[in-house]
C-alpha cells in the first residue's frame, strides 16, 4: 500500500539523518516525532479503503521512471506529457572552456515554460500572508518541521497565513523508491506543494522564480503579502505581520537583507562562478540575500511583468535584483533578516535574540522545533542589559 511505502521511505530518511547528525537527544526526539506524526496521519480517516490505489513503475525514457496509479481512481494531479525544449540554434558556439552546467544553461535558457505536476489548494480570498518556500524532494524533514512550527497554516493574530513549497522534478531516491511518490503523497495530505516538470538544480532556481510569479499572478494575486525564502530558515511570522501593519499591499515593498554591492565571482571552481560571457558587468545590481525577503502584492505582480521580458540568469537572487532594477523599485534593508547568520560573537541559539528577528538562516529541523518551542514558552524572560 502507498501508506506503507511512504512509511518505509520516512524510516529510511530518519536512519540517514541520524547517521549524519550527532547522536544527541534532540536528533532522536526529532526522528521519533516525525515518525509518530506520520503514523497518526496514516491512521486518519483521510485514507478510506475506497481511496487506496495500486501503483507500479512505468518508464518515461531510458533513464527516468515515475509512479502512476493503475486503479480506476486516478491521481488528483497526473503527470502531463512533456514536449522537450530544443537547443537554441543561436547558441551553438558556446566557449568550450565553460563548465558543463554553464554551457547547458546557455543552450536552454530560452526554455521558460514547463508544465505543472502538482498544484496546491486554492488561495483563500482573505489570504494575508503567503509563505512561498523553495524546497527539494529530499528535504522532507525540513517541510515537516516548517508545517508544525512557524509555517503553520491558518490564522495568526487574526490574519490568514498560507504555506507553499516550490519544487522541481528530482531524481533523488531512498533505496529503490522515487521521492516523486512522496511528494505526491504530501500534496494529497497537505495541499501545499507546487511542482513543475523541470530538473531541480541550482541553476534552475530562476525557473522556480519565474514560474512562481506566473502562478501568483493567475491564481493567488489577492494575497496581500508574500514571504519568499528557503526551507532552512527560521521565520518569526508574528514579526512579519507586525512589520507590515504600517504598509499598504497596494504600494511597493521589498524588504530583506539587502546586498548593495556585490561582484560576479570569476573563480571557476566556486559554486557562484559567473564567466564574463554570461555577465560582462563588474557589479551586480542591489539584491536581497536569498534566505528570505518580504514583498507586497504590488511588488510581486510587478516582478512578474518584469521577469516575463528579461533573459534568465542562473543565480535567482541576482535575477530578482535585475528585475527590481528594471522597474525601479527601492529595496529596503532590515537588520532583522539574518540571511548570513550572526556576524557578532553571540550565542546564535538564544531565544531572546530570535524573538526580535524576522528570520535566521541555516537551522536544521531539530533546531527549528527547539527554537519554536522556546519562543512559545510563556515563562520565557528576556532582560535588557543596561
Amino acid at each position: 500500500m502507498v501508506q506503507l511505502q511512504v512509511l518505509q521511505l520516512l524510516v529510511e530518511i530518519m536512519r540517514i539523518l541520524l547517521k549524519h547528525q550527532s547522536c544527541c537527544k534532540w536528533s532522536i526526539v526529532f526522528g521519533t516525532a516525525m515518525l509518530i506524526s506520520v503514523i497518526f496521519i496514516m491512521m486518519d480517516h483521510k485514507f478510506p479503503p475506497t481511496d487506496r490505489k495500486v501503483y507500479k513503475l512505468l518508464p518515461v525514457n531510458q533513464s527516468e521512471w515515475y509512479w502512476k496509479a493503475t486503479a480506476h481512481i486516478t491521481p488528483p494531479q497526473p503527470t502531463k506529457h512533456v514536449v522537450e525544449c530544443s537547443v537554441d540554434n543561436g547558441m551553438q558556439n558556446i566557449p568550450s572552456h565553460l563548465p558543463a552546467p554553464h554551457r547547458n544553461f546557455l543552450m536552454y535558457k530560452h526554455c521558460r515554460k514547463f508544465p505543472r505536476l502538482l498544484s496546491p489548494t486554492p488561495c483563500e480570498n482573505d489570504l494575508f500572508l503567503l509563505l512561498a518556500i523553495k524546497s527539494t524532494a529530499i528535504q522532507v524533514d525540513r517541510r515537516i518541521a516548517l508545517r508544525s512550527t512557524w509555517g503553520k497554516r491558518g490564522y495568526i493574530e487574526g490574519k490568514r497565513v498560507k504555506l507553499l513549497f516550490l519544487v522541481g522534478k528530482s531524481s533523488d531516491r531512498i533505496q529503490e523508491y522515487s521521492l516523486q511518490q512522496l511528494l505526491e503523497w504530501e500534496s494529497r495530505q497537505f495541499g501545499d506543494i507546487l511542482q513543475w516538470n523541470f530538473k531541480d538544480t541550482f541553476f534552475n532556481l530562476t525557473l522556480k522564480e519565474v514560474h512562481f510569479l506566473d502562478w501568483f499572478s493567475l491564481e493567488c494575486k489577492w494575497a496581500q503579502y508574500v514571504f519568499k525564502g528557503d526551507d532552512d530558515v527560521f521565520v518569526h511570522t508574528s514579526n512579519l505581520l507586525e512589520y507590515v501593519k504600517d504598509h499598504n499591499p497596494s504600494e511597493h515593498l521589498f524588504a530583506g537583507d539587502i546586498i548593495p554591492k556585490a561582484y560576479p565571482i570569476r573563480q571557476k571552481h566556486l559554486k557562484y562562478f559567473i564567466p564574463k560571457e554570461m555577465y560582462p558587468d563588474k557589479e551586480y545590481p542591489p539584491y536581497a540575500g536569498g534566505g528570505g525577503y518580504l514583498m507586497s502584492r504590488k511588488t510581486v505582480l510587478s516582478l512578474g511583468v518584469a521577469a516575463s521580458s528579461m533573459d534568465l540568469f542562473p543565480i535567482d537572487d541576482v535575477y530578482v535584483g535585475m528585475c527590481l532594477l528594471n522597474i525601479n523599485i527601492t529595496l529596503t534593508h532590515h537588520p532583522g533578516f539574518k540571511t548570513f547568520g550572526f556576524k557578532q560573537v553571540v550565542s546564535h541559539f538564544n531565544p531572546c535574540i530570535y524573538r526580535e528577528m524576522m528570520l535566521v538562516h541555516k537551522l536544521n529541523p531539530t533546531e527549528m522545533w527547539t527554537m519554536w518551542s522556546l519562543l512559545q514558552d510563556p515563562k520565557l524572560q528576556c532582560f535588557i542589559k543596561t
